[in-house]
């Protein structure tokens, strides 16, 4: 997988939170130095971005029946199609069209009660500590490889 990892993932309820550029499939069904080539493209794709933020534009329930999940989806710049580009030749999702999301959690998470009805003594941080961020700003990205990851930090490629 070669995803961009955003520098806040407070509002995720899972683990390793990301925007999945590609999916690369089973590390079984692929030779090690794909891994080694798939990191090289993915220096490329960092490039073509530096760090960024991307407009979260609504909240999708995406997935097969049993095991959907909500997600924030997100409005591609045109870097991040050409970042994509660059990548595209490692996807084996079978999906034929890049929809830009970071998975929030199981299906019903991303809707957070309502706190700002509560008059009382809470704080303006308590009030939206649940809510979902409008933009989203992404500063690494990841190539994974079953547990072993390369990480790169998109600030390095700011120009």
């Amino acid at each position: 997988m070669v995803a961009f990892l955003p520098a806040n993932g407070s509002f995720v309820k899972q683990d390793f939170p990301h925007m999945t550029l590609i999916y690369g499939g089973l590390i079984t069904d692929r030779d090690k130095n794909d891994f080694n080539a798939m990191g090289k493209d993915g220096i490329s794709a960092a490039r073509a971005t530096g760090s960024f933020s991307l407009n979260v534009t609504g909240v999708e329930t995406l997935g097969d029946a049993g095991e959907e999940v909500d997600a924030l989806m997100l409005y591609p710049t045109p870097q991040l199609l050409v970042a994509r580009q660059l990548v595209e030749k490692w996807d084996t999702s079978g999906f034929s069209e890049f929809l830009p999301h970071v998975t929030v959690g199981p299906a019903g998470s991303a809707f957070a009660e309502s706190v700002f009805d509560q008059r009382d003594e809470l704080s303006y941080s308590t009030r939206r500590k649940d809510l979902l961020p409008s933009t989203i700003y992404f500063d690494r990205l990841a190539v994974c490889w079953g547990d072993d990851r390369l990480i790169f930090n998109l600030n390095t490629y700011d120009y």
